[in-house]
């Protein structure tokens, strides 16, 4: 099954349109993971429409709209693979206030990484994959036989090349790669 990662798109807020590459790497996939900052539902409703079933996450730069309909987690299964989704910038708030205090308090140890954070997110879950978004900065690396992928930013940001990535889930495996747009 081949899987097309995608994430902080941020239509209309930082691009008017993504890159007209990204139909020539999408072309002919099963399904697309967005890992959140859409923006709007209705870009959402295009990669439906253009391109094939869409499952999503939101993010902090989502609108309402979208927050409302999308969850900030999930996890999707594809055959004996499970993908964990998330955006990420749930890191961000677990280091700092009230959830960095409650978990001192009940003694649970601070993650000092992202991919450990992640990690831990989805160890419930018995993840073989974990997508997430947010840094807009491409990753991907296999963190204690977990595949961990940032697919980068979707959208031309100040210091970034967009990009995407590509999984390949197979029975007994998943790998993937980033593909620069």
């Amino acid at each position: 099954m081949k899987i097309g990662v995608i994430g902080d798109s941020h239509i209309p807020d930082l691009s008017p349109v993504l890159s007209t590459r990204i139909a020539d790497v999408f072309k002919g996939l099963d399904i697309i993971l967005h890992v959140g900052d859409i923006s709007e539902l209705y870009v959402l409703e295009e990669f439906q429409e253009t391109y094939t079933l869409t499952f999503a996450v939101s993010g902090e730069r989502d609108s309402e709209k979208v927050q409302r309909y999308l969850t900030e987690k999930r996890v999707v299964r594809f055959g004996e693979r499970r993908v964990g989704m998330i955006h990420g910038h749930q890191f961000e708030r677990a280091q700092e206030g009230a959830i960095a205090w409650m978990r001192r308090l009940l003694g649970a140890t601070a993650v000092s990484s992202l991919p450990g954070f992640l990690l831990e997110q989805f160890a419930k879950e018995d993840a073989d994959a974990i997508v997430y978004g947010h840094t807009h900065r491409p990753y991907i690396k296999n963190h204690d036989g977990v595949l961990v992928i940032n697919p980068g930013s979707a959208a031309p940001v100040p210091g970034h090349r967009p990009s995407v990535g590509l999984l390949n889930v197979e029975k007994a495996s998943i790998s993937g790669r980033i593909v620069y747009l």
